[in-house]
């Protein structure tokens, strides 16, 4: 089949997804979103000799494979159509694709699905466990890849070391007066160096922020006082994912400056009620991706707050975070019951 053949089916597939996001909510579920993707995609090809099938391993790149032509599944639950995609390095590629589409399910706002080229979608490099690409949608500009001088098709048969050679050449020409770049070590154990910036130089709204996400992500931290480690996981969530070294963690719950003016007590329990309307918005704004990766498992949205009290609640001595926690919130209500 021809490339413009499979694009006129990529077409027909995404005008009926976006309309299954538009009245199935079931599908705003990346999972779903995925599984609907194939079942489409096979029912538009039907009769045209295409096999639509999931690639050889759960965790392969990319989701789908059809004839040669591959297609990775995106969701985001924000209003945008930016993303961060996969490993720079795809170490799971299945060989036998080799033109490679993503379809793009954007579910916040009025809930939409457009498909792209992956490689010319693929906007950025963002630094996390691994540099990964980030995904845009809807800027028509210059890919990544005329800022790196090769294109993706010879950037994925070089070795991961030459892989990190454009990319830290790509990252340094990013860097801002007075930003650094940090030194982190990728799979192959050669450097990888990202931009870093001290979280005490942000501005108060970026330390909420941050604080805020942080406390969704990792609800040990209502651990009691004598569990060790309980704040690692947040320092890494910064600096991993916003490139923000934290050198004292755990004052940014226990100090206080951010407990209040009260003294005594139980800090950490009135640093976070402190932050309860920005917590609510991270837990309704972060990617399910990120959830799945520090929770285990997937949780809609508006059920998050839910799943983070029960959470607290068995991590917590002395105190019961369901107790005292998103009690009085006039945005928490119908978040949980």
């Amino acid at each position: 089949m021809e490339t413009a053949q499979f694009e006129i089916i990529l077409t027909k597939a995404v005008e009926i997804l976006g309309e299954d996001v538009r009245t199935d909510n079931t599908f705003h579920d990346p999972h779903k979103f995925e599984e609907r993707v194939r079942h489409v995609l096979a029912l538009v090809a039907k009769d045209q000799g295409i096999e639509v099938n999931p690639t050889f391993h759960p965790h392969a790149f990319p989701d789908i494979r059809a004839n040669g032509f591959g297609v990775e599944a995106k969701t985001t639950s924000k209003d945008s159509w930016r993303t961060v995609g996969n490993s720079i390095f795809e170490g799971m590629r299945d060989p036998s694709v080799t033109q490679i589409y993503v379809v793009f399910g954007k579910m916040g706002g009025m809930p939409s699905v457009r498909w792209g080229r992956y490689e010319e979608r693929i906007a950025h490099v963002r630094f996390s466990h691994a540099p990964r690409f980030v995904l845009d949608m809807e800027d028509e500009s210059d890919s990544l890849f005329a800022s790196l001088s090769v294109n993706y098709v010879d950037f994925c048969n070089l070795s991961s070391y030459e892989k990190m050679n454009h990319v830290r050449s790509y990252s340094r020409a990013q860097l801002r007066p007075g930003e650094r770049l940090w030194w982190l070590e990728d799979e192959s154990g050669s450097g990888v160096e990202l931009e870093v910036k001290l979280y005490m130089n942000l501005s108060n709204d970026e330390k909420i922020k941050l604080r805020a996400e942080g406390a969704i992500l990792c609800p040990q931290i209502c651990g009691g006082s004598r569990v060790k480690n309980k704040y690692h996981d947040v320092a890494l969530f910064f600096l991993t994912y916003h490139n923000v070294f934290a050198p004292q963690t755990r004052d940014l719950f226990t100090a206080g400056s951010v407990a209040g003016k009260a003294r005594g007590g139980n800090y950490l329990q009135r640093s976070l009620k402190n932050i309860e309307p920005q917590m609510i918005e991270a837990a309704l704004r972060l990617d399910d991706a990120l959830i799945e990766e520090y929770w285990g498992i997937s949780v809609a949205p508006e059920n998050r707050i839910k799943e983070w009290l029960l959470r607290a609640d068995s991590y917590a001595k002395k105190w019961k975070p369901s107790d005292v926690l998103f009690t009085d919130s006039e945005k928490a209500k119908g978040l949980f019951p």
